[in-house]
C-alpha cells in the first residue's frame, strides 16, 4: 500500500524557490457566468435529458395551468406568490423563484402563463376568458390558440379537484421538474470544465457551482414550504 505523506520530504529554506505554488493561488478568476446573479444563474432555466418524457412535462404544465385559470382567484394569487413572489422591483424576494425562471418548457405555456400573473399582479382574476383577452391584446394569441383550447376544452378530460385544491400540489411538481433540469445544468457545467479547464482550476469551479446549487435549493424549500401552508 502506498501512503501519501503531507510532508514526503524534508527541506530546508534553499528548497524555497522550487516550491509549486499551491492550486488556491493558481486558480484563475472564475468565469462571470459561474457567479451567482439573476441574470447569469445556470438553474434558472436548466438541461433537459434525452431520456425525458417531454409529453408528459408538457402535459404537467397544462395540467397546472388549467387548475390556475379555474382556481378561485384567491387561491390562484396564493399559489403565484408562494412561488414567485411578487413583481414588485423595489422588494424583490430572493427566497422565491426569480420571474424568469424557465418553469415551462412549452414556450405558448409560457406566455400563458405570464398573462395569468400580470393579471393576477393587478387584481384581476386569471380567468380563461380574461386570459385569451390579454393574449389578443398582445398579439399573442396565434401563438398560445392551441394551448388555450387544450386546457379550455381537452382531448382527455383532467381529473382537477374542484376549488383549486390540488394547484399547490401542481405546482410543488412544477417547482420540483424545474429543480431538476438545473441539477443537470450543473453537472453538464462541470462536464465542460472538466474536459477543457486546467485541473488547478477545477475546485473552484466546483466551489462556484455548488453555490448555484444551494441557492436552487433554498429556493425550492422556501417554495414547497409557502406551498403547503395555503
Amino acid at each position: 500500500m502506498t501512503v501519501m505523506a503531507e510532508y514526503p520530504r524534508t527541506r530546508d529554506d534553499s528548497d524555497a524557490a522550487n516550491i509549486t505554488p499551491s492550486a488556491a493561488s493558481a486558480i484563475e478568476p472564475l468565469p462571470e457566468l459561474e457567479t451567482v446573479t439573476d441574470a447569469d444563474d445556470l438553474t434558472l432555466y436548466g438541461v433537459l435529458d434525452p431520456a425525458d418524457d417531454i409529453e408528459a412535462a408538457l402535459e404537467l404544465e397544462l395540467t397546472f395551468l388549467a387548475a390556475l385559470l379555474f382556481a378561485p382567484a384567491a387561491i390562484a394569487r396564493q399559489v403565484i406568490t408562494a412561488v414567485i413572489g411578487t413583481r414588485d422591483e423595489s422588494a424583490p424576494d430572493l427566497t422565491v423563484l426569480p420571474v424568469d425562471t424557465t418553469l415551462f418548457l412549452g414556450p405558448a405555456n409560457r406566455l400563458i402563463f405570464d398573462a395569468a400573473v400580470t393579471l393576477i399582479d393587478e387584481g384581476t382574476p386569471a380567468t380563461p376568458q380574461l386570459v385569451q383577452a390579454r393574449l389578443t391584446d398582445q398579439n399573442l394569441h396565434r401563438h398560445t390558440k392551441n394551448a388555450m383550447l387544450d386546457i379550455i376544452s381537452p382531448a382527455t378530460p383532467r381529473a382537477t379537484v374542484v376549488g383549486g385544491a390540488d394547484l399547490p400540489h401542481l405546482a410543488a411538481a412544477l417547482v420540483d421538474a424545474w429543480y431538476r433540469r438545473g441539477y443537470r445544468a450543473l453537472v453538464t457545467r462541470m462536464h465542460q470544465m472538466i474536459a477543457t479547464r486546467p485541473v488547478d482550476e477545477l475546485g473552484g469551479h466546483w466551489t462556484a457551482l455548488t453555490a448555484h446549487q444551494q441557492t436552487a435549493e433554498r429556493r425550492r424549500l422556501t417554495v414547497r414550504d409557502n406551498l403547503a401552508r395555503i
